[in-house]
């Protein structure tokens, strides 16, 4: 084998390697890309379920300071309480 044709395979041989290296990060660098949106959907998920919670959390601390002047109030004012406990009771709950 002539000095030219070691050369070529060594060129040949070590293009091949580095395409392999070239293709190993690209399979990374997607995998991390994957990753990353992953991540983002993750935190987009939190986001939005720590906002339904902190809907969920202030209805629940607004109907328990309801409750407490539904279990404060006389009688004879229960009518008005009932107004305001419309949404934490329903309108529909006359006796």
């Amino acid at each position: 084998m002539s000095l030219k044709d070691e050369l070529i395979k060594k060129a040949e041989t070590q293009l091949e390697e580095w395409e392999k290296q070239a293709d190993s990060l690209k399979a990374k660098a997607k995998a991390k890309e994957a990753e990353a949106e992953n991540e983002k959907a993750s935190a987009d998920i939190q986001q939005s379920t720590s906002d339904a919670l902190r809907s969920v959390e202030e209805k629940i601390s607004d109907g328990r300071k309801k409750l407490d002047d539904l279990k404060q109030s006389g009688e004879d004012n229960i009518d008005s309480v009932r107004e305001r406990l419309s949404d934490l009771i329903g309108p529909d709950n006359k006796r």
